[in-house]
Formats: C-alpha cells, structure tokens, sequence
C-alpha cells in the first residue's frame, strides 16, 4: 500500500477527505491528516510517505512552500495540489 498523508488547514475537508474516499480499494493508506505545511514536513522528517495531498493556501507554511521543501530534500515523493482558493493563477 501506498502511504498518503493529507494537508489541509480546513478539518472538514482533511478529514473529509481522508475518511470518506475509498482510499484503501485503490491501494492507499492514509497515515495522518494535518493542517499546515510545516506539521507536514516534521511529520514526513519521521516517517516515509509516498504521496502527500496537499491543500495550496494554508497558514504558517502553504502547500507550495511544503512542496519546494519536499522537492529538494524528498524528490520521491509524489505531490498533489488542490485548492478551494478562487484564484488558481496563485498556484501556478
């Protein structure tokens, strides 16, 4: 199973998320939900993941900070973007 961790600042929609899609019918193990980019790197500086799911515009670190991070020290790792933010230029 892949290990998949979830970043979003908003509780319901990373919990959301984590609990009701069907993450392990398609090989997935979501092994924690956070909600900022930094939590996120200090959880992954402990623990392997493979893919992390994370939201754009958090506080304290947003996604594309978390991202850039991850790029340079954890090139393995797979990462998604999403965002309820209106403007997707910002993540571009």
């Amino acid at each position: 199973m892949y290990k998949l961790l979830i970043v979003d600042d908003e509780y319901e929609m990373h919990n959301g998320i984590s609990k009701f899609f069907p993450w392990d019918s398609i090989g997935f193990t979501v092994v924690s939900h956070l909600d900022n980019g930094k939590k996120a790197y200090e959880y992954i500086q402990k623990n392997p993941v493979h893919i992390v799911l994370t939201d754009v515009n958090m506080p304290v670190m947003n996604g594309l900070e978390l991202a850039s991070l991850l790029c340079e020290n954890y090139p393995d790792i797979y990462i998604v973007f999403f965002s309820g933010y209106s403007d997707f230029s910002f993540a571009q």
